[in-house]
């Protein structure tokens, strides 16, 4: 039977749905959907191969359920095979008769005839479905296919605000049996002090492919966050916007930070088990306790931050569930600075750092920040981390925070509400 997974974003209230046919035991990913504000409907694939009749009618309710809905929808599939092909090329057959269906997303399909996934009209032309299509670099064949029929597309003439209707993408040295997203845990699904070991094109292959899924689906079904909006609130309990005078400009990119100093409400725009990953000095945390003490005691008191502490946003680029900040971040060094300088007592010096903030989203919540810093430095006696920096940038969960932060042990049981 199909399983409906319902939003869980309250500030969607007629949410966008996907068919997404995967594995029971990777249902998980079904979860992740929701969690970004769409009513997910999963078809497994049968465990026994005498089952395809029921599945038929598992299909079937499906769409059902989807035209019941009314919404703008959308289908994903994970590891098609040769024995599926009949039955999700009649579901999409079947599919393209039904009202709204907007967008359509394969992972490393493995099958014969691939190019019967896409989705194509009555007179058997392709469709103009956007579609997106992940596969392993070593499938060849089935790349050359998908290649094949996106530049025959692409010869056709369409306005410049049209999008081309099928991408493919590639991904090196991750496997397509079992398609690589399968190989790491579902974001949603992680819990606060676990530790993995993926492989590193494994992670990048899945948080690229995500991305990538997510920006056609925000695209073409919705729903549609204000990521700044977001960001701006989940900031505004931490600084305030001010304005840089001088004698014949004002600077509205100049930032005055720590002023609100509120830690649960900046916790409360966060998913339940967010990080903050500051890489030089790998402070931060990870999961609600951790992240909510490193905020209270370590990040927003007045007794970490100089009282003239500004951030400058130098550049700013929003994406379907990130955004990218270029900064400065300018200071008297009159504090002990735990984020940055942990365990530099204050110098009295003004500084600036240039700074990257990596801020992503899961549905209208923050998931992840992390702060790269333009420091070119040899680790020796200084208190930056060397190798696991980029260690931990790959796997946050991999490597403890705030290990160099000497007075990291003195919040240590204090309450954090």
């Amino acid at each position: 039977m199909y399983r409906l997974f319902q939003p869980s974003v309250a500030s969607v209230t007629h949410a966008p749905v996907l068919v997404i046919f995967i594995d029971e035991e990777q249902s998980g990913w079904c979860q992740q959907f929701s969690e970004e504000g769409y009513a997910v409907v999963q078809v497994a694939r049968p465990r026994d191969t005498d089952a395809e009749q029921d599945r038929n009618a598992t299909a079937r309710e499906a769409t059902r359920v989807v035209r019941e809905l009314g919404s703008n929808w959308g289908i994903i599939t994970y590891g098609i095979t040769q024995e599926d092909a009949v039955f999700i090329s009649n579901f999409l057959d079947a599919a393209r008769r039904a009202p709204n269906l907007k967008a359509c997303i394969h992972f490393a399909i493995s099958c014969d005839s691939p190019a019967a996934f896409i989705p194509r009209t009555s007179a058997g032309q392709l469709s103009v479905l956007p579609t997106i299509v992940h596969l392993s670099s070593s499938q060849e064949a089935t790349h050359a296919v998908f290649q094949l029929l996106a530049d025959s597309d692409s010869s056709q003439l369409r306005s410049a605000s049209e999008y081309p209707p099928i991408t493919v993408y590639t991904y090196p040295s991750v496997p397509f049996d079992p398609p690589f997203p399968f190989k790491t845990k579902v974001p949603a699904l992680v819990q606060a002090g676990e530790s993995s070991s993926v492989d590193p094109y494994i992670r990048s292959a899945t948080n690229l492919s995500y991305s990538r899924t997510l920006a056609l689906l925000r695209r073409e079904l919705g729903p549609h966050f204000d990521l700044e909006k977001l960001w701006e609130r989940h900031t505004y309990y931490v600084r305030t916007f001010t304005l840089e005078k001088s004698e014949n400009s004002v600077n509205s990119n100049a930032l005055q930070e720590f002023v609100e100093r509120d830690a649960p409400k900046s916790m409360s725009t966060m998913v339940k088990v967010p990080y903050v990953n500051h890489v030089a000095t790998l402070t931060g945390g990870v999961g609600y306790d951790d992240l909510a003490r490193f905020y209270k005691y370590h990040f927003t008191g007045t007794n970490v931050t100089p009282p003239d502490t500004e951030l400058i946003v130098v550049s700013r680029t929003v994406g379907a569930d990130r955004i990218i900040d270029e900064m400065i971040f300018k200071a008297t060094h009159t504090t002990e600075i735990d984020y940055f300088l942990p365990g530099i007592k204050p110098t009295g010096k003004p500084f600036q750092i240039a700074l990257v903030g990596v801020i992503a989203f899961r549905g209208d919540k923050l998931t992840f920040e992390y702060a790269p810093q333009y420091w070119l430095l040899d680790p020796f006696g200084l208190p930056v981390a060397g190798v696991e920096t980029a260690q931990k940038v790959l796997d946050p969960f991999a490597i403890p925070s705030n290990t160099l932060m000497k007075r990291w042990k003195e919040s240590e049981g204090l309450d954090i509400d």
